[in-house]
Formats: structure tokens, C-alpha cells, sequence
């Protein structure tokens, strides 16, 4: 940090940053009882006076219906992106964060490796600043924000990349250090300013392939029979080949799943440290700030034979939607730590805090207010190629695919801490969580008949799609590469 003076904020408006980590599921963080050390940053932010949510539920499976949700403190059915093509744009007319607090004075800044936590949802332009911080082509490596930081990159690329290689693509499956190094510099401009500063930051790192910086690929392969190179090509192998597996019934044996899961630990240690590194710089340069770390949604890692969060809209399992959350800096919210929690419930009690329109929103004050039960929403036609609906891509890889276990319509879950009930066009069941192979809904009636009567009030009244249409935008060739690449489409 250089010796400039922090900026003075006023008191009732303390800086904002919110880090969310794609894909992390929550018993996989040593934060919540996992037994590898994957968090040790996350672990010493709640040391220091940060808060953990135990039962953070995030609200859709995917990053373009979770987002959106995190944004617009709005459910998924009434921001209108479930069940939409994943081209379509959250609709002018709903308000976002960035915007909401930017009407009360605040700066703000969006940082985000994913596509779907930006242009292809149109979040980019509800920011005064954002940037695209996963360089993708050469052309990338080039542009002012991200040249800035590829001429610091060489110096760590077994720490924040693959080693020595001329594979420009390799050097883009790791982008963790590009957005903290963005960031920090767009915080550090801002610093100088006397508006306080809202900033939103999305890791994609976590997310398919698992693919970690060369120094962390043994991190966690202390047991194992292969070596780092060994694992780093079986995760690339899994995820160019991911529909054929699926549809085969994930035919990975216990040896190469360990690995595979290693590789994924491996990517959430490694932007733990991230992030352990940005959240201090932040509270190094501002006085007062609001931190929330969490995750737009989980990964299944073998359970009911998938893998990741495809095949898309198939299951709301809790390795998918129970996500870590953590917040620092905000206080009269330990109350609701042991309660399900939302990320609009969130949103909407720091929004509240400084004096923002939170209208629109249709989570609960953490202060004042409590949650008994968290909605989930996931629609299998959220896909982007509409040939592809319906289990098709996989049925192309194996005619015999088994879906009669899976959904054909949207699913809804009403979480408690105990229970889940898993609603779709053709049942409705209740788990006794953590089991999700076996119904419940004889041995607990009651349960069953309550969380039943909840939801059905609940799609009558907050989970009724808004009459707002959503905007259409077509991507440009590179944006859509990009996610293909990431697997998000066909």
C-alpha cells in the first residue's frame, strides 16, 4: 500500500466489496467441517470478526440464475432469467444493486472472470467500471486493464499459472490472479475519491476443468499414485469428455474421482489465498467496509453419477446449492448465523443499512427479521441451445441414457437446516437431510404437509414471474467460445 490517506467515508455508508467463488460447495471449506484445510483464509477472516452462515442456500444450481438473483434481490422466477436462454439479459426495468447504490452517492465496480457475472447478462453495463478479467486470446493479454497485469504475470506463473508454456490457453484456465490484481488496482483509484465504493469481484477458478496453478496441483494428492502433470491431465480429459461420461454413468473409478476431487480442493485453497490476499488489501486501504465472500452455487462430485453443474437443471442437490458465506464488517447479523440464509437476504440488509431502495427485493432484514425456509429454482430449459433441451446432448452420446431418475420440468426445494422438499411437475418428496436417496414423506407427515402448503403459497405470491420480459442480446463469437470452453454450452 502506498502512503496515501485512506479516503474519509461518511459513517452511514461504509464501502461495500462483494467476492463470490464460483462453484464452491460448502463441505468442501474448512470452514464448514471439511477435513482438508481448503480455507485457511476464510477461516482466519471469521478469527478476526467475520460471520459464517452454516446454512447459506444459494438460489439457483447455475452462475447465469444465481447471479442475477444476488444482484436484483429477486427470486429466480421473478427476475425472469429461469427458464430463459442463457443469451437473455436481465430486463432494463429491474433494478440492480450497483445501480441502486449508485443513486445514493456510492461508486461502483465490477471485476469478473465469468461471462454470466457479466455481458451476457448485461451486468456489465449497471456499473460505472467493469472489467473482464479472464484473459481468453492473445488480444486479451493486451488490453489496457488486463496488459497492466500480464506484465507482472511472468514472475509468478508457477504461482498463479501452469509453469513455463507457450499454450496461451493454459495460461487462461487460472485467472484468480488477474482479478485480484485488477481489482486492487481499481480499489486503490477509488480510495482517492470521496464516494464510498461498492465492488463486485467473481472467481472462476473453483469452476470446471479443476485445473489449479502448477504450485498447488499436489497440494492435496499427498496419498495418491499420480503425480501433479498426471492429475492436471485427467481433469482436462474429464472435462473435454464430460457429456460421454455422464451419459455413460460416470464411469471414473475411485482412484481417478479422488484425484479429480483433489484437483477441485486444489482450486479452492488456491483462491482462498486470493482472497485472503484481496480482503486485506481492502481493509489496508478503507477505514470502513462491508466484506461478503461466498458462492453463486456448488459442484456434484459423483453424487447420483454427476458431475459439476451439468447436465444444467437436473438436480438441486446440497453440494450444488450450500454454499459458504461469510460477512465481515456488518453488524446485528451473528442472530441469524444457524438460520437458512439467502444472498438476497444479504443484499437487502446492507442495501437497507445505507439507505438504498431495496423495494424490489423479497429477501428478509438479518437484523430484524429471520428466514425458516430457503428457495431454490432450476429450470432444464435454461440451456442456450434449444435443440439441446431435454437430456439431447446426452442422448446423443448414449442413446440408453438413464433419465428416468431425473426431472422433465423446473424444480423448486424448500430447505429448513433439517429438511428439503424437492418439487417437480411430476412429484413432490421430502429428505431428512443429509440424505437425499431416500423420501421421507411417510415417516414425517407433518413435515411433509407443511413445507408442501409453504411452496404452494409461495409460487402464488413471491415466486410468481413478474409480467417484465427479459432482454434479448446476441453474444459475440469470443464471448460465446468462452463459455463453451467452460462447458456451459454445446
Amino acid at each position: 500500500m502506498s502512503g496515501e490517506m485512506s479516503a474519509p467515508i461518511p459513517s452511514n455508508k461504509p464501502n461495500i466489496v462483494w467476492i463470490t467463488l464460483d462453484s464452491v460447495r460448502a463441505d468442501h471449506t474448512s470452514i464448514n467441517g471439511y477435513d482438508r484445510t481448503t480455507t485457511p483464509e476464510l477461516s482466519r477472516i471469521l478469527s478476526e470478526g467475520g460471520i459464517n452462515f452454516e446454512h447459506a442456500i444459494a438460489h439457483s444450481s447455475r452462475t447465469p440464475i444465481s447471479v442475477p438473483s444476488m444482484l436484483t434481490g429477486m427470486y429466480p422466477s421473478r427476475h425472469r432469467m429461469l427458464g430463459m436462454e442463457s443469451s437473455a439479459r436481465i430486463p432494463e426495468e429491474i433494478e440492480t444493486a450497483p445501480e441502486l447504490l449508485s443513486e445514493i452517492g456510492y461508486r461502483t465496480i465490477g471485476v469478473s472472470e465469468n461471462n454470466y457475472a457479466g455481458a451476457a447478462k448485461g451486468l456489465d453495463e449497471r456499473f460505472d467500471d467493469f472489467t473482464k478479467s479472464s484473459p481468453y486470446t492473445l488480444d486479451d493479454f493486451v488490453s489496457r486493464e488486463l496488459g497492466l497485469s500480464a506484465a507482472k504475470y511472468p514472475l509468478y506463473l508457477r504461482e498463479h499459472g501452469p509453469g513455463f508454456t507457450l499454450d496461451v490457453s493454459a495460461h487462461g484456465k487460472q485467472n484468480s490472479f488477474f482479478t485480484t490484481d485488477i481489482t486492487k488496482r481499481k480499489l486503490k483509484r477509488a480510495s482517492k475519491g470521496s464516494e464510498p465504493v461498492f465492488c463486485y469481484v467473481h472467481f472462476d477458478d473453483p469452476h470446471l476443468p479443476y485445473v489449479p496453478p502448477k504450485a498447488y496441483e499436489e497440494t492435496f494428492l499427498e496419498n495418491s499414485t499420480v503425480d501433479g502433470d498426471e492429475a492436471v491431465s485427467l481433469a482436462n480429459e474429464v472435462h473435454e469428455n464430460l457429456n460421454q461420461l455422464i451419459a455413460d454413468g460416470l464411469p471414473l473409478s475411485e482412484s481417478d474421482l479422488r484425484t479429480l476431487v483433489s484437483m477441485y480442493d486444489s482450486c479452492i485453497r488456491y483462491t482462498d489465498s486470493c482472497v485472503g490476499s484481496l480482503v486485506d488489501y481492502i481493509r489496508s486501504t478503507f477505514e470502513d467496509t462491508i466484506i461478503v465472500i461466498t458462492a453463486d452455487h456448488g459442484d456434484l462430485l459423483g453424487e447420483r453419477n454427476l458431475l459439476g453443474h451439468y447436465p444444467v437443471g437436473t438436480v438441486l442437490h446440497d453440494a450444488l446449492i450450500h454454499v459458504p458465506l461469510v460477512v465481515y464488517g456488518l453488524e446485528g447479523i451473528s442472530r441469524h448465523s444457524l438460520r437458512p440464509t439467502q444472498h438476497m437476504d444479504v443484499i437487502q440488509t446492507i442495501l437497507e443499512r445505507v439507505g438504498a431502495d431495496t423495494s424490489q427485493f423479497q429477501g428478509v432484514d438479518l437484523r430484524s427479521e429471520t428466514r425458516d425456509v430457503a428457495i431454490s429454482q432450476e429450470h432444464l430449459e435454461s440451456v442456450d441451445d434449444e435443440s439441446q433441451e431435454n437430456y439431447e446432448s446426452l442422448l446423443e452420446c448414449n442413446p440408453n441414457f438413464d433419465r428416468s431418475d431425473l426431472p422433465q420440468s423446473e424444480i423448486t426445494t424448500a430447505r429448513t437446516t433439517e429438511f428439503k422438499l424437492v418439487q417437480t411437475d411430476r412429484q413432490t418428496d421430502l429428505y431428512r437431510l443429509p440424505d437425499e436417496e431416500n423420501a421421507v414423506n411417510s415417516e414425517y407427515p407433518g413435515v411433509y404437509r407443511q413445507l408442501s402448503q409453504f411452496l404452494s403459497e409461495w409460487h402464488e405470491t413471491e415466486g410468481n414471474p413478474s409480467e417484465i420480459s427479459p432482454d434479448e442480446a446476441s453474444l459475440d463469437e469470443k464471448t460465446k467460445e468462452h463459455l463453451k470452453d467452460m462447458g456451459y454450452a454445446d
